[in-house]
């Protein structure tokens, strides 16, 4: 934008024809500061003391005449004033030599106002047009100045995950070029919700980690915006240092901010390599692979890839067997919650004894309280069921720590068998109905009181006693009642022989199930086919 304090500058030796021209510009722009110099010597002088916007100059004047001046002004580097020559020599040469020389405009003495106006709104709409231009230049360089930081992490950030291309590996090493041994580490802090917001956090580490590293290794850190609560560092050790004694460095720039600011700063560390700057994904995937499995341990821990493969070499994580999930599940078919629970645990830690991916530990558990959750779905309503499963899909993947993982499956096992007792007491009749539905879809199998009592989550005794206030008669007799009425009619209506309506209806005995059925009938079951059927 243009100052209506625009600066001119007037230059003749003659004095009359100087000051007349001044007082002509004066009158056209009353608002302009209007300078006059008698040679070019001493226009100059003005023009290193003062930034003009336009100078009108004679052509041959004493000391430094007007070509001489503006091949000066050309050679000085700072912006250029336009520059309009006046004089009565009008010769095509001088005209010709003034605009190579960069010369706006060329006029003849004596100059009158129609000349002169038109003149001088041409140069303020081209310095109108500049200051546009240079302003629009600086917004863009203020622009680049804030986004080519942001860009170089970018590819940064992609170096480490991904792919570069060519032209991204060329420009991502005219700006940080990392060579020789070193490897990636991954911090990783989380927010305390306090005084500090993410990005003075940052600031912070980033701070520490180049204080600690300023005499044993070149440092290049990214702080993704997608990742809040990491940072990442291209560490290069510098000679005749060594990675162990910069990593003491850093531990100890660490543990003082820790102990300052309260928050807890958990390391992953990638393997080291001769060549930072061929290997950096690589060290990238280890450092990820170590700080994943910080998952183990508490927060503000320090776990490198080498440590973790040689843990996992060490421990070996014993597979489940069936009885192991048996124990847990009877303890919870009879209701002992604390059993149950401490089963579980023990379960938990053993998977977790090879320090196998969370995600994995995280799916065996919840594949662990699932199995028990679809046992008790006999007996807990849907609303409760529909609960519980989603509360075991969320909080089990959502754990921070295998520590506070065992501690949330342990609650979900704990409200599950509370939830059993709950609606085992308030739905014994809809309980009852479905004990009563599954003995009859599964008359072939070895049923048998004890078997049905567990799988309802029922004391024997007690289911005993239940069973017969609520069907009317004791759960031998009832299913003695419903094989004899399945074996009837698959007399009756099918070809098969006794001994497979014998198998079907649960006995394996035939003489048996002929003794039971000729009791209940009156006839062999032969014999009843033969008077009975159709």
């Amino acid at each position: 934008m243009i100052s209506n304090r625009m600066e001119i500058l007037v230059v003749d030796d003659e004095p009359k024809q100087r000051r007349g021209l001044a007082a002509m510009v004066r009158s056209l722009r009353p608002e302009y500061k209007v300078h006059e110099a008698k040679n070019g010597k001493e226009a100059l002088e003005l023009a290193e003391a003062r930034v003009l916007d336009i100078v009108f100059t004679d052509i041959q004047m004493p000391l430094v005449n007007g070509i001489d001046f503006l091949k000066a002004l050309n050679n000085q580097g700072s912006d250029m004033p336009k520059v309009v020559f006046v004089s009565v020599y009008h010769e095509f040469d001088y005209a010709q030599q003034a605009l190579r020389l960069g010369a706006k405009d060329y006029l003849v003495k004596p100059v009158i106002t129609e000349q002169l106006e038109p003149i001088i709104c041409e140069l303020e709409h081209q310095l109108l047009q500049e200051s546009a231009l240079q302003l629009e230049k600086k917004r863009l360089s203020d622009q680049l100045a804030h986004t080519k930081p942001v860009y170089i992490e970018h590819l940064l950030y992609k170096c480490l995950t991904e792919e570069l291309h060519a032209a991204e590996r060329s420009e991502l090493r005219s700006h940080c070029a990392l060579s020789g041994q070193g490897t990636v580490l991954i911090l990783e802090s989380k927010s305390d919700g306090g005084l500090h917001h993410d990005s003075e956090w940052k600031s912070i580490l980033k701070r520490a980690v180049t204080q600690a590293f300023s005499s044993c290794a070149d440092a290049v850190m990214v702080a993704p915006e997608h990742e809040k609560d990491r940072l990442y560092i291209m560490a290069a050790w510098k000679p005749e240092t060594t990675g162990t004694a910069c990593l003491e460095q850093l531990r100890k720039a660490l543990n003082q901010l820790e102990m300052q600011y309260g928050r807890s700063i958990s390391v992953g560390i990638g393997q080291e390599t001769e060549s930072i700057e061929v290997d950096m994904r690589l060290c990238c995937d280890g450092a990820k692979h170590a700080l994943q499995h910080l998952y183990y341990f508490p927060e503000g821990m320090w776990l490198s890839a080498n440590e973790l493969r040689s843990l996992q070499g060490k421990e070996h994580s014993s597979p489940l067997a069936a009885k192991d999930i048996d124990d847990m599940e009877r303890a919870v078919s009879e209701i002992q919650t604390e059993l149950a629970v401490s089963t579980l645990v023990s379960l938990l830690d053993r998977l977790a004894a090879g320090y196998p991916a969370p995600f994995r530990l995280q799916c065996s558990a919840a594949q662990l309280l699932s199995t028990c959750l679809k046992r008790a779905q006999l007996v807990i309503d849907e609303e409760g069921y529909r609960l519980l499963a989603g509360r075991i899909d969320q909080e089990l993947l959502e754990a921070k720590s295998f520590k506070s993982m065992k501690e949330i499956a342990a609650q979900l096992l704990a409200d599950m068998i509370k939830q059993m007792k709950k609606d085992k007491s308030s739905r014994s009749d809809l309980i009852m109905q479905k004990c009563r539905e599954f003995v009859e879809d599964n008359l072939h199998e070895d049923l048998g009181l004890e078997l049905v009592a567990t799988r309802f989550f029922y004391n024997p005794s007690y289911f005993s006693i239940l069973f017969k206030n609520n069907v009317g008669v004791s759960f031998t007799d009832y299913l003695v009642k419903m094989r004899m009425q399945k074996a009837r009619g698959l007399l009756l209506h099918s070809d098969l022989k006794v001994q497979e309506i014998a198998r079907q209806s649960g006995y394996k005995d035939i003489k048996y199930f002929n003794k039971v059925f000729k009791k209940t009938f009156l006839y062999s079951p032969e014999e009843f086919r033969r008077m009975f059927s159709s």
